[in-house]
């Protein structure tokens, strides 16, 4: 009985012993890549300390951070939001519409329309309040909101929603549109330039021009043609992010988004060193050796 006594213990020590091991080895490599990941921290916070020239585009607004200074310069308009804006009321009309085509009208979509008809016409009324006429584009925004109120009036009449006469009225409404998204485009771009362009022409010297780093906050994925994007690449004569530019998605909280852009540095400084393609380390580290592998496996 002692001896099985003097087994049991022993083997429970045994045991004991090996996760202790094994805890220790395990916090080893745990403790060794806390270092890396402490020191990684540490270098790309000496990255973001040390970008000059910064330029940031974060809604309406351009901030240049240079010389341990700080500059802030509203680059778009309040004309581009109105204009905009107007130019969303064809788009919302076909959003309320879409999915009852070919149906009579409903009840609750006929409280909707006859509210956003009212909204319209209260719109239109007060529309010389905005700065629309200097610009001569006040005609433009009378008709589009004259076409959607004649539509939805039309709708309320028959109480059906036609499929042909649904895409008419989008067509029509498109011609219009057009002319503000590309007067929207023309002021902002006018804006940006005088401001932004000038920062880079007369502040910065060659030196300077050549590590400019441009972030871009977006509240969505950027579309092909991106306008500040495109900007930039004509500034800068590129084609693409990742040298001068970066654009960052659904944020605005600026110290997150420089926090992106010294991550994506490093990586490229650690990536031209040990790849000699600064690319490599902003695609998955995996990608080559799962490529491979997957062909493999799916061969079995």
């Amino acid at each position: 009985m002692i001896d099985c006594i003097h087994y049991s213990v022993f083997f429970s020590l045994l045991a004991f012993k090996q996760i202790i091991l094994s805890n220790t080895s395990e916090n080893l490599l745990l403790d060794l890549n806390t270092q890396f990941l402490n020191n990684y921290q540490r270098a790309k916070g000496h990255i973001t300390n040390n970008i000059d020239p910064l330029i940031i585009l974060n809604g309406d607004f351009a901030i240049l951070s240079h010389n341990k200074q700080r500059i802030e310069e509203k680059v778009i308009p309040k004309l581009y939001h109105d204009l905009k804006t107007i130019s969303h009321i064809p788009f919302n009309i076909y959003l309320l519409l879409i999915f009852d085509v070919k149906h009579k009208l409903s009840t609750n979509k006929t409280v909707e329309l006859k509210q956003y008809l009212k909204d319209l016409r209260h719109i239109r009324l007060q529309l010389n309040k905005f700065d629309f006429h200097s610009h001569k584009m006040d005609k433009n925004q009378y008709q589009i909101i004259d076409l959607s109120i004649d539509y939805i009036r039309n709708i309320l009449k028959t109480k059906r929603i036609d499929n042909n006469n649904l895409n008419e009225f989008c067509i029509k409404a498109r011609s219009l549109f057009t002319i503000n998204i590309e007067y929207a485009a023309q002021i902002h771009l006018d804006m940006l330039h005088s401001k932004v362009g000038k920062w880079y022409n007369i502040r910065f010297n060659e030196t300077e021009k050549q590590h400019t780093k441009i972030l871009i906050f977006g509240m969505k994925t950027a579309r092909h043609g991106h306008l500040e994007k495109s900007y930039f690449y004509r500034l800068f004569g590129e084609k693409r992010e990742g040298n001068h530019i970066l654009y960052i998605e659904n944020m605005s909280e600026e110290q997150q988004g420089i926090d992106i852009l010294g991550t994506w540095i490093l990586d490229s400084k650690a990536s031209s060193t040990f790849f000699g393609n600064k690319e490599h380390l902003h695609q998955d580290v995996l990608m080559d050796a799962s490529k491979k592998y997957i062909k493999k496996l799916f061969k079995k």
